[in-house]
């Protein structure tokens, strides 16, 4: 069954997201503190995590780096913060998606829905076990894990698909609305920059000088490619 689990201290936002998510008949749970959360992580991992940056305890940004270390499920970051930088950041170190405060309910449902709904398709289909292989890196499908001259490289799980999707297809060029409808989905409510900061993650994590890379490509003007070795 998969079940939301909701990390936010403010009262209102929680009657309101548990008014909600019980009308839609969405199992969910409720964590105030960052440290309650992360332990409810360890013992029963949630399909998808809402986020709140500013919490009593600790910065959400630095929760979520922790979170990140149990599950690849969808964490969605809710913030007051919403300049494009606080933006960037939550992109960077690992959520999915970036919501401001304050946010209309019914969007806020529709990306849940739409998130859970691609995690549940990537799921069926990673069924076959098997490899790729490129110069210095290997992906193994099944088991949605990134080795680096033989060291394991932890990715998100948006950094994993994006990464398999241009290996899959190297040399060929894609734009950032084609990997936003591919990675995101046809519904996406996510943004192109969602893209560019998955693409910067990624080669800081798989390039020799992520200033100057050998294989994620940026074809200017048009989008980005795999290249070989």
């Amino acid at each position: 069954m998969e079940e939301i689990l909701i990390i936010e201290d403010d009262p209102d936002i929680q009657n309101l997201l548990t008014f909600c998510f019980e009308r839609e008949a969405m199992p969910f749970s409720i964590a105030s503190y960052g440290g309650e959360a992360l332990e409810m992580v360890k013992k029963h991992t949630p399909s998808l995590i809402l986020l709140d940056v500013m919490l009593p305890d600790m910065d959400g940004f630095e929760l979520c780096k922790m979170i990140r270390m149990y599950t690849n499920n969808p964490i969605l970051f809710l913030s007051c913060k919403n300049t494009d930088n606080d933006k960037i950041l939550g992109l960077s170190i690992g959520a999915d998606d970036y919501i401001e405060k304050p946010f209309n309910i019914e969007v806020l449902i529709a990306r849940i829905r739409a998130h859970l709904r691609r995690n549940r398709l990537l799921m069926k289909k990673e069924q076959i076990n098997r490899y790729l292989d490129f110069g210095n890196l290997r992906i193994n499908i099944q088991a949605r894990e990134l080795f680096r001259n033989n060291e394991k490289i932890h990715l998100t799980s948006k950094e994993f698909e994006l990464l398999l999707f241009l290996m899959k297809q190297p040399d060929q060029v894609f734009t950032a609305e084609q990997m936003l409808e591919k990675i995101w989905g046809f519904d996406t409510l996510s943004e192109k920059r969602t893209v560019v900061v998955h693409i910067s993650s990624l080669r800081k994590k798989i390039e020799e000088d992520p200033l100057n890379p050998r294989h994620i490509i940026t074809v200017r003007g048009v989008g980005y490619k795999f290249v070989l070795d």
